[in-house]
């Protein structure tokens, strides 16, 4: 807060423009931090019983290892991805269906800095009880009608293979949203 007020009195417009964007940054921090806390709780504290029954190991529960992709794919894209996440994904998802999801994930951001040209890309992972879905949107200039797909086809299969769907629109604004679902088994 105490930066966030700071602001205020820079003259500069491109300093100012920093200071926002570094708040904006910690706030995300803030909110992962949170999310990894809540995961903790669910599950009994790292190295609980629920970590050891869907076959995690310390930090590798679901939510760390997103985070883990989204921090190494932030020097490529040149910005920090916003990351949001909700549910028990620790301790609900299974160990197959939380691999599946960060090769998506991992993918995704890729062909963001591969291809999408983008200045922001925002990540929302959540559970439900009843789904686990990814959803990845940036700002980038939108997928061509041609070209190649392999890493769409291949992140549709794995979505397909477990029962889900991969779903791709363009935004109005301009870029992608990418929702890849899958089912989460009952327990």
């Amino acid at each position: 807060m105490t930066l966030q007020s700071a602001g205020r009195f820079i003259d500069h417009p491109e300093a100012s423009e920093r200071v926002v964007r570094a708040v904006d940054d910690l706030d995300e921090t803030i909110k992962i931090i949170r999310s990894t806390i809540f995961g903790l709780r669910a599950r009994g504290g790292v190295g609980g019983a629920g970590l050891r029954a869907r076959g995690g190991v310390g930090g590798a529960g679901l939510r760390a290892r997103a985070v883990r992709i989204v921090g190494e794919a932030a020097p490529v894209l040149g910005f920090a991805p916003s990351v949001r996440m909700e549910g028990l994904l620790d301790t609900r998802v299974s160990r197959e269906i939380a691999d599946h999801v960060v090769a998506v994930l991992s993918e995704a951001l890729t062909n963001i800095a591969r291809h999408a040209r983008a200045g922001r890309a925002d990540v929302v992972l959540t559970e439900d009880s009843r789904h686990v879905r990814l959803t990845i949107s940036d700002d980038g200039v939108g997928i061509p009608s041609e070209g190649r797909r392999s890493g769409l086809r291949n992140m549709a299969e794995r979505a397909q293979q477990l029962g889900g769907e991969l779903e791709l629109s363009r935004l109005p604004d301009g870029g992608t949203a990418l929702v890849w679902w899958v089912p989460v088994p009952a327990e």
